[in-house]
């Protein structure tokens, strides 16, 4: 085992940081955040701010969520896109929105399939998951979401619940 490896079976207590390999434990230093400070307004950017607000770190928030620490490193460095359902275990365990984590704010609405697409990234939902909730196919949602076809007037009505939250 490196001498690095140790950093993995870390357990984060409320002011302490036990290693379990040598059975050492510290003072965790706790820097001073009494609210999300995001100097980068990326979803990396984000993630991270989130995520030092919480005064987590990669390996903490790695065992929380399931995901590996180079996953969420890469995802602080805006080098790897997070999907959908990581964004939505990520945005639970730091109590921030998904919404917010993806900076899905910034996605434009101007056309119907322009406003499907944001809301679906705005619950967290991937487009098979989307389409199931919609009792549709995942290949009629996607001709949707590029304006290929327009949804009849009884799929729109389930739409527009979804659509309301944009407004």
């Amino acid at each position: 085992m490196s001498r690095f490896a140790s950093l993995e079976y870390r357990r984060i207590h409320t002011d302490k940081v036990e290693d379990n390999t040598l059975g050492i434990s510290f003072e965790k230093e706790i820097p001073y955040s009494p609210f999300i400070d995001v100097k980068d307004d990326s979803p990396g950017g984000r993630l991270r701010a989130a995520r030092t607000a919480k005064q987590m770190y990669l390996v903490d928030l790695a065992a929380a969520t399931g995901l590996c620490t180079r996953t969420i490193g890469l995802a602080e460095a805006n080098k790897l896109k997070v999907s959908p359902p990581s964004l939505r275990r990520l945005s639970k365990v730091l109590g921030v929105s998904v919404d917010f984590l993806g900076c899905f704010e910034k996605l434009p609405e101007s056309t119907l399939g322009e406003r499907i697409i944001k809301v679906r990234l705005y619950y967290g939902y991937t487009k098979r998951e989307f389409a199931a909730l919609l009792g549709i196919s995942e290949r009629t949602l996607y001709e949707w979401e590029h304006e290929r076809k327009i949804p009849p007037e009884e799929q729109r009505v389930i739409i527009e619940r979804f659509l309301d939250i944009l407004m």
